[in-house]
Parts: structure tokens; sequence; C-alpha cells
């Protein structure tokens, strides 16, 4: 009988045990990715603001793909992986208010830990890119954004409407779709973490997207027709906006 009840004890503590581990496992992390111009909210559509060569501009689409979001661990290798993919799309910010808030994706069941920072790709792995929309089910980030003529996936769009002669008619379209698989982009930011059960975790992303559109007094002279359109054709227009794009993206403090 003593040792009957001596196992139940034990048992008993065993699987308290487990559940104390898998209370302690749903750590929460909140992720926010907020776009702006010249520091002031990103709004699409209606609101005008002022290209680096002075034209008035309206801005009708912004997004672009992050992957293998991944959390560094202290004294590990391999860190947390948090998303697999994601699409940041701020097509439908049509507010400043709505822009102010940005988007944010919450992840649940994250290993608790100490963090010392974060790890983005930019764009899409190769292994990604190989994929298509057929894949994955209708909501899916990749379940969109494809280009079946050319090489995989758009990584980022700007879409936007210019008055180049100031005739007040935004009638000049600007259009930079990017994507290939040498522009992947690994953005690894130190930002100390601590991720607990009852205890949320965040950090909000910023891209300005003048400094995507500008870079040390330079910008694409959109008063030649050929620079207003790209479709990952011309390197010297995708390059140079992607590496903007890259040096753009900053974790706030």
């Amino acid at each position: 009988m003593r040792q009957l009840f001596l196992l139940l004890i034990a048992a008993t503590l065993v699987f308290s045990a487990c559940d104390s581990d898998s209370e302690e496992g749903r750590g929460t992390l909140d992720l926010t990715f907020k776009a702006t111009y010249q520091d002031a909210p990103l709004v699409m559509f209606d609101q005008v603001y002022t290209y680096p060569d002075g034209s008035p501009v309206k801005f009708q689409l912004f997004n672009y793909y992050v992957s293998d979001i991944t959390l560094i661990k202290e004294g590990s290798a391999e860190g947390q992986l948090v998303s697999e993919v994601e699409l940041i799309d701020y097509e439908d910010f049509y507010d400043a208010a709505a822009a102010e808030q940005g988007i944010k994706l919450s992840f649940t069941d994250l290993e608790p830990g100490v963090y010392t920072g974060i790890k983005i790709g930019l764009g899409l792995t190769g292994e990604l890119n190989a994929t298509q929309p057929g894949d994955y089910a209708a909501g899916h980030p990749l379940s969109q954004n494809f280009w079946s003529w050319a090489r995989g996936y758009v990584f980022a769009k700007i879409e936007a409407r210019a008055d180049l002669d100031g005739d007040g008619q935004f009638s000049d379209p600007l259009t930079y779709h990017v994507g290939k698989d040498e522009l992947f982009t690994t953005l690894t930011m130190n930002k100390p973490l601590v991720i607990q059960k009852d205890n949320l975790a965040s950090m909000t992303f910023t891209v300005d997207l003048y400094d995507v559109l500008s870079r040390d007094g330079n910008y694409l002279d959109i008063s030649i027709p050929e620079n207003t359109q790209d479709h990952t054709n011309n390197v010297d227009i995708y390059g140079w906006l992607w590496t903007n794009l890259s040096n753009a993206f900053k974790i706030n403090n």
C-alpha cells in the first residue's frame, strides 16, 4: 500500500511538472510594422507627399515580404523561429490614424527565455520563391504577389501617381515591382527581449518610404519615362531601390 501511495505521488509530480512546462511555454510576442514618409504616417491615395525632386505624389500601394523571422536566443546558435513568411501590406491605410497604428502581428506559444535581438529576412528565401500560389490556401501570404511569367514572387511593390507638370492632375504612374532570389537579405537587429508567460513582449519596425526613394541626395529622375517603372528588369533601378529598402528598415528603440 505504501509503495502504491508513493507511485501515485511521483506520477502526480511528473504530470504537474509537464503542465508547468506547458504553461511556461506560452509566451506572446507582438510585432508591429509601420510605414512613414519623411517621418509622417504613410497614407494611401488622397494624401499628397513630395517626391525628392519636388513633384507632388500620391501613393497607392506599398508592400514587402518578410520571412524566416527568428528571435536570437542568448547562448544558442539556432534561435527561435517566429514566422516563416508574412506579407506586410499598407494598401488599406486611408487615414493617418490607421497608418500610425501600423500592422500588428501576434505570435503565441513561444519558448520562454532571454533573447538578444531578432533576424528578419527581407524578401523570400530561394525555397519559398520556388513555390507558387497553388501550394497554399487562400489568405496565406504566398497565395498572391506572384509573377507567373517571371521568376517567382514580387518581394516588394511601390505604386504611386505623380503630378510631373504641375497641373494638379496626378496622371503620371510610378510602378516598381522588385523580386529575385539574389535580393533576399537577412537583417539582424539587436534589442534585448524577454519571452515569458503572462508578459506580452513587443517590437516595432518602421520603413520610411522617402528613404527608399532617396539616398544621400540622389533619387530616380522620374522626368525620364524609363525611370517611372521597373519590373526587376533594370538593375540600376531595382537594385538601388532594394538596397535603400534594406537600409530603411529600422527597429524602434
